[in-house]
């Protein structure tokens, strides 16, 4: 498993609750993480923003918390020790954005919590400790409260840019759905496919990489595993539809190239189908790939052909 990504708490800071309806999601560029010390206490509705600190589009603010009041140690989306004083940041979007923030810090570890109130309990979104991008659309009031990892303090300067956010098209993969019988083995290259599903609520990482998809037909009841070995670092999405919207029942990304992924699911209603997407981080990253399904109660896998494999049957 690999270390714990500096932007996440071992909470999964990221929490994108359906009701922030404000907020798109945050995105980083790197997957390594570094675990924290956690704070054992509670304090919620303390944060002041009275005094906070308006932002402008591409434009850089300088401050430092040295000597600035701790009002909060905790915010509800974490479990970092923020015992350091807080310079509450603020920006309000009158359309949709997606934004890009840098802060450079004056040799300590600050940390930046993300909120779309100014509660840090109800209003946080993410708590990162560097550079951090809100994707996928966000709206009215961000709050960026600069705060001081286990007492942290000194100077600091933030800059949030903002890009004008245009929904994509609605993903939809039903079809390339192709009847191809299947094995308990599935091989595949996704180096033929096309990168559809990349942003869900429910995976850490942006999944940039090229897809395979296969339908799972589930009676009541009934369970599977996946096994896979893949030779980019790969991920695996459980979706219910092969149409946005998406709810992600499963998914995993735990392990480095060359390692083997793990994903299991198990119908809790009535008989349905769903789809297995064999996908990879990276911009555009594809290559070969081996699995192990294990179905328990009947569920049945068939491959569901990626586009440029459609294509191919045509030749």
């Amino acid at each position: 498993m690999r270390n714990l990504q500096k932007l996440l708490s071992v909470a999964a800071v990221l929490v994108l609750a359906a009701s922030l309806a404000a907020a798109g999601t945050l995105q980083t560029n790197t997957k390594d993480r570094i675990e924290k010390d956690t704070y054992i206490g509670m304090d919620r509705g303390l944060l002041d923003c009275s005094g906070m600190v308006e932002l402008i589009d591409g434009v850089t603010s300088y401050g430092t918390n040295v000597g600035a009041v701790n009002n909060v140690s905790l915010y509800g989306c974490s479990g970092w020790n923020e015992s350091g004083g807080e310079v509450v940041h603020h920006i309000y979007l009158a359309g949709w954005y997606n934004w890009s923030m840098v802060v450079n810090m004056g040799g300590c570890d600050l940390d930046i919590a993300v909120l779309n109130m100014c509660d840090e309990d109800l209003g946080c979104i993410g708590v990162v400790d560097g550079n951090v991008n809100g994707i996928n659309g966000w709206t009215g009031d961000v709050y960026f409260v600069v705060d001081g990892y286990n007492g942290a303090a000194c100077s600091f300067d933030i800059t949030v840019t903002l890009t004008p956010f245009t929904p994509p098209e609605p993903v939809d993969f039903c079809d390339v759905l192709q009847d191809v019988s299947g094995s308990g083995i599935f091989s595949g290259d996704t180096c033929d496919g096309a990168n559809l599903i990349e942003e869900l609520a429910c995976q850490y990482y942006p999944e940039a990489g090229l897809e395979d998809y296969y339908e799972i037909f589930m009676p009541a009841g009934s369970s599977f595993t996946v096994d896979l070995v893949h030779s980019v670092d790969s991920a695996l999405w459980v979706l219910d539809a092969c149409a946005e919207p998406f709810t992600c029942l499963a998914t995993a990304d735990d392990v480095y190239p060359g390692g083997e992924e793990f994903v299991s699911y198990t119908n809790p209603g009535a008989d349905t189908v769903v789809y297995l997407v064999i996908d990879s981080y990276g911009a555009a990253t594809c290559g070969l790939y081996e699995f192990t399904f294990t179905p328990t109660g009947g569920a049945v896998a068939t491959e569901v052909m990626s586009i440029g494999g459609v294509k191919a049957l045509f030749k």
